[in-house]
């Protein structure tokens, strides 16, 4: 028995419905004035068990050689995106982290 048209496009639209409330996350924390300059660093950090020990330390106070006004961006990127299904077998995940300076 075939399901109505209506009762086979339901999950599609519903899909489609939720489609923009998917971005990457990102967090934006400004020390100081923000930015003043034009430098840009990006490091990634790596958590391992799903984000409950951090791997790597990414300290950006030492990427910001000790300035005081920047923006640090924490964001799970596209990159991050396309490397998370090699590293998910491993049970880690990562973040990319910018600092603006």
């Amino acid at each position: 028995m075939r399901l109505p048209a209506t009762r086979r496009r339901w999950p599609l639209a519903a899909a489609f419905c939720f489609l923009p409330c998917v971005s990457c996350v990102a967090h934006e924390h400004i020390v100081g004035l923000g930015p003043t300059g034009i430098g840009q660093t990006t490091v990634r950090q790596y958590y391992i068990f799903f984000g409950l020990v951090r791997l790597n330390e990414v300290n950006a106070q030492n990427i910001a050689n000790n300035l005081t006004s920047y923006t640090i961006e924490t964001e799970f990127s596209f990159t991050d995106l396309l490397l998370f299904p090699l590293i998910l077998p491993l049970t880690m995940s990562s973040r990319t982290v910018t600092v603006k300076t």
